[in-house]
């Protein structure tokens, strides 16, 4: 309610009346009724007025030179924290509509977001708390704007009461991602041309099977992500394409991504490029659906320490599925945001992340002959069609149908996916040991989960008829054989970055050279200035301190990390066997020509494995 003024109106203060505008067309623009703003706001001829009563009669103190409204009032979902955001439209005092623009709740009186977005065109007056009458003035008409809830992730949600798979277009949610992610998308209306396709790709067509498999396994495993994380095994590892230019990685990638969105080798995701922190925050918000940081190349020293320091943090967040604690500005703990999906990672070669980070990748050597070109341009034809994402949406909801539709159905679920994840781990554990191939804990958790994903997708085909009990038994034993190869190749990259092959095989290298060496324990002559020790038939008798700072100086000369320090070494040495040790010491006190020193008893065997 406007109440009487005795004062007289200040000089901004002006009379004026409301007319239509017309654009340069000559077309009238729709003005807001006054009604549209709570009193005392009210808009005249393209300005936002504040309307007060004085003796003299009703004036309007004017606040700018444009009339802004609210759109849209925007509830967005992150999948951790709901915030609020305006879209505000308005026109200017000329008729001409402004450009819509989203502003955080917080945002919205500060007006920062008028002067980026809608230029010098547009002012406010120099009257006592403009800002915050405008800002009023705005949210008054939020009675006549739309309201939205928006998701700024993928994947499944329970809305009531009811799973819904995310994705920008599903039709029934509104999804909206960011960057390069707006590329996600879906579609509907799988035929049967989309599942024979499908299909097709188990074939030796594409690609040889320890390439194409464990890539569709992985596809088909990402939707299982939230399940397997109620029962507490959720996917820990990183899939890495390792191949020279050429080999074709990044298209095989995008083929894969192609089941989730529009994507092709030019635009995936994210790229070693981008920040950490960037890929970590889509990491998040990519639920339950397949993403790649593609390029993996370092062609610089600084490069190699940035690229090989997004690797690190990659290999830890999806290995552990665990994100840093972070603080506000108020010093209170924010929720933290780890990946909720799966990646592809893309490297010209393996990268040096040491024994932990290689264990938390199942890499795939791809060579340049590797993919067929011909398929690979129908199946890129068809997935520029939609034709996979209408493949996936299938098995959407065929997992939906078939698992989800009541409580009871779901807990059954849930159990029968603990059962087979457990159960394979087992006997990939067993088969493992069998083959005598030495592996990471890792392996077999890594093994079980891309079988999880490989039998699903075999089921889906089987419950649509597009392959028999006998064509899924010859594709899981494709797959089975793929893997035990895969294995076998991933323990020895593994056993490659332990800290201790890695001092044997620096260490054999420097002794052939001549750079280090070592005489016999029985000589009496003066030790050279580059001798680290004695040796006999069957020890190599090692000055501890010396012979790790000549290891440690060659994996600096050659940009390889190697952090442990001597005690840990011998440590690790005596734990695996490479040294002899006893009462608790790693080094002992022996006598030479005369002289008491102190060595460590590296057995020549041991240099003799990492040799061969």
């Amino acid at each position: 309610m406007n109440q009487t003024n005795n004062k007289e109106p200040p000089e901004s203060a002006v009379k004026v009346q409301s007319a239509p505008c017309e654009d340069s067309r000559g077309t009238e623009l729709q003005t807001i009724p006054e009604s549209r703003y709570a009193p005392p706001y009210t808009a005249h001829d393209g300005n936002l007025c504040r309307e007060i009563a004085y003796k003299s009669g009703i004036v309007y103190l004017r606040l700018c030179n444009f009339v802004p409204y609210l759109l849209c009032e925007m509830t967005v979902d992150d999948g951790t924290e709901i915030t609020r955001k305006y879209r505000i439209g308005g026109y200017d005092e000329n008729g001409e509509m402004l450009p819509p623009v989203d502003v955080p709740a917080t945002e919205l009186e500060k007006m920062e977001w008028m002067v980026n977005r809608w230029g010098a065109r547009c002012d406010i007056d120099i009257v006592p708390h403009v800002k915050e009458h405008i800002r009023a003035a705005i949210k008054s008409t939020a009675r006549y704007a739309e309201h939205k809830y928006i998701f700024a992730h993928t994947g499944w949600q329970k809305i009531n009461g009811r799973w819904q798979f995310l994705l920008p277009g599903n039709g029934e949610c509104e999804v909206i991602l960011n960057g390069k992610q707006r590329n996600y998308s879906t579609s509907y209306g799988c035929t049967p041309l989309d599942l024979s396709c499908l299909t097709g790709m188990l074939t030796h067509d594409l690609a040889p099977c320890e390439v194409i498999y464990p890539c569709l396994a992985l596809v088909f495993l990402s939707p299982l992500n939230e399940f397997l994380r109620e029962v507490g095994h959720e996917p820990k590892f990183l899939l890495t394409l390792i191949g020279r230019t050429g080999s074709k990685k990044s298209t095989l990638a995008a083929l894969m991504l192609s089941f989730f969105g529009n994507f092709s080798a030019t635009d995936l995701p994210m790229s070693f490029r981008d920040t950490a922190n960037s890929i970590v925050h889509n990491a998040f918000a990519l639920k339950d659906v397949l993403t790649c940081i593609d390029d993996y190349h370092p062609t610089t020293r600084r490069e190699g320490e940035g690229m090989k320091s997004i690797m690190q943090t990659l290999a830890r967040s999806y290995g552990d599925r665990a994100a840093r604690n972070r603080l506000t500005s108020d010093i209170t703990l924010r929720e933290p945001f780890p990946p909720r999906g799966n990646a592809i990672v893309t490297a010209e070669f393996a990268p040096d992340i040491g024994e932990s980070g290689t264990a938390r990748m199942f890499c795939i050597e791809m060579k340049p002959d590797d993919i067929s070109l011909p398929h690979l341009s129908e199946m890129q034809e068809h997935a520029a069609n939609g034709g996979l994402m209408r493949c996936m949406s299938s098995y959407l909801d065929w997992l939906r149908e078939s698992f989800f539709t009541d409580d009871e159905r779901e807990d059954a679920f849930l159990l029968e996916l603990k059962s087979l994840y457990e159960s394979l781990r087992t006997c990939w554990r067993e088969r493992l040991q069998k083959n005598k191939i030495i592996f990471h804990d890792r392996l077999p958790d890594t093994l079980a989960c891309l079988e999880v994903g490989f039998l699903f997708l075999l089921k889906f085909l089987c419950a649509k008829e597009m392959i028999g009990s006998e064509d899924g038994a010859k594709f899981e034993k494709r797959f089975d054989d793929a893997l035990l190869s895969l294995s076998a190749q991933q323990s020895k990259a593994v056993e490659s970055d332990r800290p201790t092959h890695i001092f044997l095989s620096k260490l054999v290298a420097l002794l052939e050279c001549g750079q280090l060496c070592v005489v016999p324990s029985d000589t009496s002559v003066e030790l050279p200035h580059n001798c680290i020790g004695y040796e006999d038939s069957e020890y190599y008798y090692l000055f501890l301190d010396m012979t790790h700072k000549a290891v440690k100086r060659l994996c600096a000369e050659q940009d390889e990390c190697f952090s442990l320090s001597s005690k840990a070494l011998a440590k690790s040495l005596a734990e695996e066997g490479y040294i002899e040790s006893g009462g608790g010491e790693n080094t002992r006190a022996m006598r030479f020509c005369g002289k008491q020193k102190r060595v460590m008893l590296l057995r020549k065997s041991a240099v003799g494995k990492v040799q061969g």
